[in-house]
């Protein structure tokens, strides 16, 4: 899905996907406090994440028919992702 993408299409997907989790973390950093990352680490983490899912999903072979399959796989990864990163970090904060 995403290797199909010309450069510009590739630059206004990241662009979008950047902007929306970037609004979101916002929200999320608001919630999370120092549980969190901050808005900009929450940003980056669901950006890198919803990109890296995608793109490891189609090296498996899946291949999505439409954009909301896509969307949908790219921000489970991306939350299951964050999710798996604060639980390290509460972690981390009670044992050190």
């Amino acid at each position: 899905m995403l290797m199909k993408l010309d450069t510009s299409w590739l630059l206004f997907a990241v662009a979008a996907v950047t902007m929306l989790s970037y609004l979101l973390s916002m929200a999320l950093d608001a919630v999370m406090r120092e549980d969190g990352f901050g808005a900009m680490g929450n940003a980056g983490i669901i950006t890198i994440a919803f990109f890296a899912t995608v793109y490891m999903a189609n090296d498996y072979g899946i291949r999505f028919t439409s954009l909301m399959e896509g969307a949908l796989a790219g921000l489970s990864g991306a939350f299951t992702a964050l999710l798996v990163m604060t639980f390290v970090k509460a972690i981390l904060r009670r044992i050190i």
